[in-house]
Order: C-alpha cells, then sequence, then structure tokens
C-alpha cells in the first residue's frame, strides 16, 4: 500500500500556491469521511449511542410489569402418598399443601412499587450517567485526533512534504493517529477511508 501522504504528493499539486482558496485544499480529503461519521463510528461501536441507552431506561421501567409467577401441581396417589411441587420463576421447589388427585395452580404477583422506581432502574440510571460522561471523553478524544490528523494532512500538502526525514516522520504520525481513531471506530474509520 502507497502511503497516504506520498500518493498524496503524488495525485496532484502540493505547493500553497497551487490553492487559491481553503475550500479547494480541504477538497483534497472529500473521499475521506467527515468528523460527524467519525464520531457515529465511536458511538455505535462503544455501544455509547444515545438510542442504547434509551433502550435500557424503556427496558427497566417495563420490566416492573412482568409479574413473579409460580406454578404449581400436586398429586393424591390415593395410597396415602401425597406429592405437592410449587415451582416459581426461580426455579425453586417448595412444599405445599395437597389436593385429591392432581392439581394445578398458576400465581402471579405483581409488585407495582416497582413501576414507579425500582431498584434496577436506579441501576440503569447510574449505569446511564456514567455512560454519557464515557461517551463525552470518547467523543471529544476521537474528535481532537481527527482534526490532528487533519492539519497534518493539510501542513503535508502545503509544505510539499519537506526532506526525506520529515516525510517519514509525517506519514509515521498519520499513521499512528489513524491507528488511534481505528481503535476508537473498530477499524471503521481505515475501512472507509480505503472505501471512498
Amino acid at each position: 500500500m502507497i502511503p497516504f501522504l506520498f500518493a498524496l504528493a503524488l495525485s496532484g499539486p502540493a505547493a500553497a500556491g497551487d490553492f487559491r482558496t481553503v475550500d479547494e485544499v480541504l477538497a483534497r480529503f472529500e473521499k475521506e469521511p467527515d468528523v460527524r461519521q467519525v464520531q457515529e463510528m465511536v458511538l455505535e461501536y462503544s455501544k455509547t449511542d444515545p438510542r442504547y441507552v434509551n433502550e435500557w431506561m424503556s427496558a427497566s421501567r417495563n420490566a416492573a410489569w412482568l409479574p413473579e409467577v409460580t406454578v404449581g401441581y400436586d398429586y393424591d396417589n390415593g395410597y396415602g402418598y401425597d406429592y405437592a411441587y410449587d415451582v416459581d420463576t426461580e426455579g425453586q421447589l417448595d412444599g405445599s399443601d395437597v389436593d385429591n388427585d392432581h392439581g394445578v395452580s398458576l400465581r402471579a404477583k405483581w409488585r407495582f412499587d416497582r413501576l414507579v422506581m425500582s431498584s434496577d432502574r436506579i441501576r440503569v440510571i447510574s449505569e446511564t450517567q456514567d455512560i454519557v460522561k464515557l461517551r463525552d471523553k470518547v467523543l471529544e478524544e476521537v474528535t481532537r485526533l481527527y482534526f490532528d490528523r487533519r492539519r497534518l494532512q493539510v501542513d503535508v500538502l502545503l509544505s510539499g512534504g519537506g526532506d526525506l526525514k520529515t516525510q517519514i516522520k509525517n506519514e509515521m504520525r498519520l499513521q499512528e493517529l489513524t491507528a488511534q481513531i481505528d481503535a476508537y471506530t473498530g477499524g471503521r474509520f481505515s475501512a472507509g477511508v480505503n472505501q471512498k
């Protein structure tokens, strides 16, 4: 693979005088993902997108509508031996009073206080606050890396690259910044650069 900076130098004008506007310079990078696309990659990869948080909040709120269910079965075999089983939602067997012959019972219990606020919901709210802090930190860092990378690309484009030592230094720095962004996007950034 041809290093990006070298390929950029081969593909057209590299001197500052060849460009007349900022838009002409930035147009050289239009085939790469823009900062918003990179931020979306980060949110998806890190599962910190607000839609995930909203789904967690909704699930914690709706979980209280599910009842605690207990199913019981009892049997009187007519020989003086009685068998009775109660199985609750946690899979526990409990003994209970015995009816004659076969008997099945089903019991559902709701905790309406959990509709207002449950320990699960409190935990999700706490986790959500941590996720928001993480999301803000990750977005801030990837945005900084994105623009550090873009500044390097523009500097190289406008300076013509310099001597070989400077070109190598710049190429290594570009690869480093690209790898750091890839770490936040699960490699999607490089895939997006190579795809366009």
